[in-house]
Order: C-alpha cells, then structure tokens, then sequence
C-alpha cells in the first residue's frame, strides 16, 4: 500500500475516533476543544481571512468548479482520442478527487465540526425547564408581538413604508459585533474577537436556493446573502456570526442570533431579531393550536403585519425546484451530522425561547 493511502486511512480514523469519544463525552469537547482549542483557532483563523473583502470559501467554490470541469473535459478527450489508457487515467483521477474528499473531512471536523458533540447550549445557560403547555407558548408568542409593536415605529422606512437600512448591509456588518459584545457581558461563553461578516457575491441568484447564510468552516468566515429583505439582514447576520463562534446546531445558533439582537443597542437589529423570534413561535403554535393563533395574531401592528407579508411574498417569488432541491441537500447535511430532525430543527429555537423566558423574564403563566 501506498504511504500516501496509508497517511489517509490514519486520517479518517482518527476523524472516526474522536467523533465516537465526542459522542460518548460532551464534556471533553466542550472543554479541551469548543471552548479551547477550537475557539482560539476560529478567532486567529477568521482575523486571517477577515482582511480580504471577498468571500474565499465562495471563490474556493467556484474555482473547484472549474477544476471538476475542467476534469471532466480531459477524460472525455481521453475516451475520445484514446491518447492514453482511459479506465487508468478514470481511476487515477476518481483516486484524487477521493483523497482530496477525505482531506476537506478531516479540516471540516478539526477546524469546527466536532462542535456539533458539544454540551446542548441549554445546559450550559442553565435553563431549568425543558416543557411548556400550549398556553405558555400562546403567552410566549404574545410578549413577542408587544415588544415587536414596541420596536417597529422607531425602524427607518422605505418609500412603500417598509422596513429598510440606511447603509445597506454594510452598515449591518459594521455593527453586527456590537450585539455580541453585549450579549457576552451575559453570558461569558460568547466573548470573543472574531473576523467580519463578508457579503456573497452571488447573493441574488442564492435566493432561489431558500439559503440566506453559509459559515464556511474551512476559511472561518461568516458569509451572508445580501439580497434578501433588510428585516432579516441583521438577524441572518447574527446567526452565521453564531457559527463562527463554535456553535453548530441551528437551531442554538438561531437563538444565540435572537440574544445577541435583543440586547444589541440599535432599533434596526432589536426588531429583526424579534421579527425573525415570532416567525419561528408562530409557526409552532400554528400546529398546536391554530384558533389560538388566529386570535393573537390580531394583536399585530399594522406595520409589523406589512413587514411580514411582504417577507412571506419575497420569498414566494424564489420557490421552487432549486429551493426544493437545496433544501433536501441541508437536511442531508444536518443528518449527517447527528442533527436528527434536520432541517426541522431551526424550530427547535423556540423550546430555547420558552426556556429562557420562563427562566429570565418569567412570562409564562
């Protein structure tokens, strides 16, 4: 056997190894690599890379593209002029592209993904109830309507009277870490200086993907699709910032987003994370009890009722095969990563949510 297969096979023990240790032991990970190693290295990392404008996992992307194509042509010009034994050249290629896939695991599980074994973030927060009737989460969904309500005079407008940024996404991105820097004086777990948010050069044709953010755990950057609505720019933001601080699981990041824009000092953010917080508990109660819903929803500013449905009609327009197929793939992904549910998962936030209002504000009855 070759040393350079020897080498690889070593490689994906290991990776096998401390994936089944990190399984079986939370604690360690959490310890000796989510809060140590890994979060020094994620904060060096993305400082690295945060002096380039531009996305390097999306050029990445697009030149690994051009190599598999580029690849491809040469076999089919090899199967067509026979210059060379085609089936040898066909393996030899296959036995590349293999090595290099076991070469992007073992950075994706070394440089982030063992955080996906990490302790629950639920117990590291220390929230005391894990249960909540249909009720509670009826009073859940309307202290976020009254704060919402509260927040939305105080956004800027566009000239159809909805909610929009002055300064675009790059105002967002130059204040988004003011959110974390608060919410750390909470919890200490979230303190940290990392790189900036970088936009998606392909952010329009993204939309019909359904996907508004990638964390790219080979670069250590946060990337953020800039064509999507204002109201969700500062939340999206804030939860592949969530990635980039170690954390993995959706629906946790999703939460930690909701934190740091409820304590971050400006309106904009305050009410994208609320906006963003009632989508996700509407939609729980919608499948728990529908009339119940039906008669908070009432409660809803007219504003805020505008700011929705025109959020619900955006993405309408991008639905699709694309968006089907895009969505199939993250689920894979999720699964595949010990997230059970998958995609259902970002609607877990909500538990997070009820948790840590009955632990810290004490809304439910």
């Amino acid at each position: 056997m070759k040393k350079r297969s020897i080498i690889f096979i070593f490689i994906l023990f290991m990776i096998g190894l401390t994936y089944i240790v990190g399984l079986s032991s939370p604690t360690l990970i959490e310890t000796y690599y989510s809060l140590g190693f890994n979060k020094w290295f994620l904060q060096f990392l993305s400082h690295c890379t945060g002096f380039i404008p531009l996305s390097l996992f999306e050029i990445g992307i697009y030149s690994l593209l051009l190599c598999l194509a580029y690849r491809l042509l040469i076999w089919l010009y090899i199967a067509f002029k026979r210059t060379t034994p085609f089936k040898r050249h066909l393996t030899k290629g296959l036995l590349h592209i293999f090595y290099f896939g076991l070469t992007l695991i073992f950075l994706f599980y070394w440089e982030w993904g063992f955080n996906y074994n990490r302790v629950p973030l639920r117990d590291t927060l220390s929230f005391t109830r894990t249960t909540f009737t249909t009720e509670e989460l009826g009073r859940l969904y309307e202290t976020l309507i009254e704060k919402a309500n509260t927040l939305r005079p105080f956004v800027n407008e566009d000239e159809n009277g909805y909610m929009t940024i002055p300064g675009g996404y790059k105002s967002v991105f130059a204040r988004a870490d003011l959110g974390y820097l608060e919410l750390a004086k909470l919890y200490p777990i979230f303190y940290g200086s990392y790189g900036k948010p970088k936009p998606i050069l392909a952010s329009t044709y993204m939309n019909y993907t359904g996907i508004t953010g990638i964390y790219s755990p080979f670069t250590g950057e946060a990337n953020v699709n800039v064509a999507i609505l204002p109201q969700a720019l500062p939340y999206t933001t804030l939860h592949e910032m969530a990635h980039q601080r170690g954390f993995a699981s959706e629906d946790e990041c999703n939460f930690i987003a909701f934190l740091a824009c409820s304590v971050h000092p400006d309106v904009d953010f305050e009410y994208s994370g609320y906006l963003l917080a009632l989508a996700y508990t509407n939609n729980a109660l919608s499948s728990t009890n529908p009339e119940l819903l039906k008669q908070l929803n009432t409660k809803l500013s007219d504003k805020v009722k505008a700011d929705i449905h025109y959020n619900n009609t955006f993405w309408k327009h991008y639905s699709g095969p694309i968006e089907k197929a895009s969505s199939k793939v993250n689920d894979t992904y999720l699964k595949a990563n010990g997230i059970s549910d998958g995609e259902r998962s970002y609607g877990r936030m909500v538990d997070l949510l009820l948790s840590y209002y009955h632990d810290t504000l004490d809304v439910t009855p």
